[in-house]
């Protein structure tokens, strides 16, 4: 892995913004990445890269929204036909 690399993590920018994001009502973020990867039948892992997630007093965690976004996406997944949407 080349020095730059290892220097400026991609990671580090996530967790920065997290930070700074303002924290929300913990009642409107309340799944764990159990429960949803429960209700769509993927690894939790997969569903940690690929479902939005939003930061509360209690830490990541899942709305019914994004929930449903990964329940949708789930068959997709597990056939491994599914194409993540382009961030330009």
């Amino acid at each position: 892995m080349p020095d730059e690399q290892l220097a400026a993590p991609l990671c580090l920018e996530s967790f920065r913004r997290r930070k700074v994001a303002a924290p929300i009502n913990s009642g409107h973020a309340e799944f764990t990445i159990a429960d949803v990867a429960a209700a769509c039948g993927l690894p939790q892992p997969v569903v940690a890269q690929l479902v939005p997630r939003t930061w509360t007093d209690a830490g990541w965690m899942y709305t019914a929204d994004q929930l449903q976004f990964a329940v949708q996406i789930g068959p997709d997944v597990r056939a491994g036909e599914y194409v993540s949407p382009r961030q330009d």
